[in-house]
């Protein structure tokens, strides 16, 4: 079977014809798959590849195999000559007509006969032909092995040449026979003999590939056909696409499908997480242009309580402006975090204790009787950008005093309390609270946007913004401990020289 011939089975289809065939739409934009080679398919390749095997094997069997058939065939003749020399001994006188001796040689398939006793050499059946000085004596008593060199040397001998055979007769009581044969007739019979085994072992490595061929296309490639489809379909409609599992008669199949399945389901919610996140992006756009607005005329208006006489107005009215003008700066970060564009902070030196009691203040509001406390290792200031500060720690104080005020049958007082310290050259503020803690399927994806919310009704957008802040200040915010008492959660910010 031709190269050509192997690369026409169904095995060799490419992606995109296994796609066409399955009825797949194919996207605009996948990669070419270029031009099919000959055994481009995987069960094409296992039937050549089997084919190959077997007929390496039996090359490599093949010296013993001659050297049997070389020596099988040397013990043929001396049989032969043995049963013609029978034939002479039981003739009258022990002679036989010269018609007769040439018939006998000529089923022996031998030139001459000769016996060998104690005391004299007797020639049984003389040669017909001249034998010539051109001969090779080869002694059957000693000779070892499978005679595999032999073979070789009968297959390429020059034409002409004669082998001299010394036997031990069984036959007879003669104590050795020498038997003189063609060569010729040996080396013909090694070359029919190599023609032979070389059909015979096409034949078996064409059966045994085929059958590795279909038994293959079964447990592999049929399998792996329905799981490309599978992966086609999907990359051309990652998040509406049908996911059907895909047959399969062995554990690793069964394992790939249910690695594929799990990726579809992660991949096909990651999407539609994307296409809502847009649609809130742009909703958030929306709502920040109206926003804006709002919050311009409450600023015209805080500027006009500014001017008042009452003295109250006049204490509350800085602490309104300055509220509506981070409410401003909130909305305008919002966006800039759904445009994955970074916050350059405003450094300068922070005095913590008064930046944290105020955004404590803002975060603790509205949030019924929480106790608040504030613990400071002397004084300390961070290189950080105040507004930035101040954003941070609302919104840890915020999300400990919901948690503690959404807390279910809670009965003792809540409290939060915020220790301030220097670790090196950091300036670390904790905010402790006696709340229930964080709920552990939230803990992994805390700080990630929209993935989770420690309070309920939280987006999730909170502690993402707080961590993306503090890094902007080369710092960090984590979870320093979380448990059925309460959570920790430390900001750590460079220190002030």
């Amino acid at each position: 079977m031709s190269a050509k011939a192997l690369g026409n089975h169904p095995g060799d289809e490419t992606l995109s014809e296994v796609q066409q065939l399955e009825g797949v739409a194919v996207p605009a934009d996948a990669p070419a798959t270029g031009k099919r080679h000959l055994l481009s398919g995987l069960r094409s390749r296992l039937l050549a590849l089997t084919t190959g095997f077997v007929l390496l094997a039996t090359l490599l069997i093949y010296p013993v195999l001659a050297g049997t058939f070389r020596n099988n065939w040397l013990l043929q003749r001396a049989q032969a000559a043995e049963i013609a020399a029978l034939a002479v001994e039981a003739a009258p006188d022990g002679r036989v007509s010269d018609e007769l001796s040439l018939q006998l040689l000529t089923q022996a398939q031998v030139v001459s006969v000769a016996v060998q006793e104690k005391e004299f050499r007797e020639q049984i059946l003389a040669p017909s032909i001249n034998i010539g000085r051109d001969l090779v004596t080869i002694d059957l008593r000693t000779e070892p092995g499978f005679g595999i060199l032999g073979a070789f040397s009968h297959m390429f001998a020059p034409q002409g040449r004669f082998l001299r055979l010394l036997v031990e007769p069984s036959m007879t009581q003669d104590a050795e026979m020498e038997v003189i044969v063609p060569e010729v007739a040996l080396k013909d019979g090694l070359l029919a003999f190599s023609r032979t085994l070389a059909v015979v072992a096409i034949i078996i490595s064409l059966v045994v590939g085929a059958a590795v061929y279909f038994a293959i296309y079964r447990l592999v490639v049929k399998p792996v056909r329905l799981l490309t489809s599978g992966m086609v379909r999907f990359a051309g409609a990652p998040e509406g696409a049908d996911i059907e599992p895909v047959p399969g008669h062995t554990d690793e199949m069964n394992q790939a499908n249910a690695a594929l399945l799990s990726m579809q389901k992660t991949v096909s919610a990651a999407f539609r997480q994307r296409k809502r996140l847009a649609e809130l992006g742009e909703a958030v756009a929306k709502i920040n242009h109206d926003l804006r607005n709002s919050l311009s005329a409450a600023q015209i208006v805080s500027e006009s309580l500014s001017q008042s006489e009452d003295p109250r107005v006049k204490r509350a009215a800085p602490r309104l402006e300055r509220a509506i003008q981070r409410a401003v700066g909130l909305a305008e970060a919002t966006l800039r975090y759904g445009r994955t564009e970074p916050t350059p902070p405003n450094i300068s030196t922070v005095s913590l204790a008064p930046a944290i009691e105020e955004a404590a203040a803002e975060g603790i509001a509205g949030c019924g009787e929480i106790e608040w406390r504030l613990e400071m290792q002397g004084q300390v200031a961070a290189m950080a950008d105040p507004d930035h500060v101040h954003r941070i720690i609302a919104n840890l104080v915020r999300n400990a005093a919901r948690a503690i005020k959404d807390q279910p049958g809670r009965v003792s007082p809540g409290r939060i309390t915020a220790r301030v310290f220097r670790e090196g050259d950091k300036a670390v503020t904790e905010i402790a609270d006696n709340g229930p803690g964080v709920p552990p399927m939230v803990v992994g994806q805390l700080f990630q946007p929209f993935s989770g919310s420690a309070t309920r009704g939280g987006a999730g957008l909170g502690l993402a913004i707080a961590r993306e802040l503090a890094r902007g200040m080369k710092g960090d915010v984590e979870l320093a401990s979380n448990g059925a008492g309460g959570a920790v959660f430390r900001l750590r910010v460079p220190a002030a020289a």
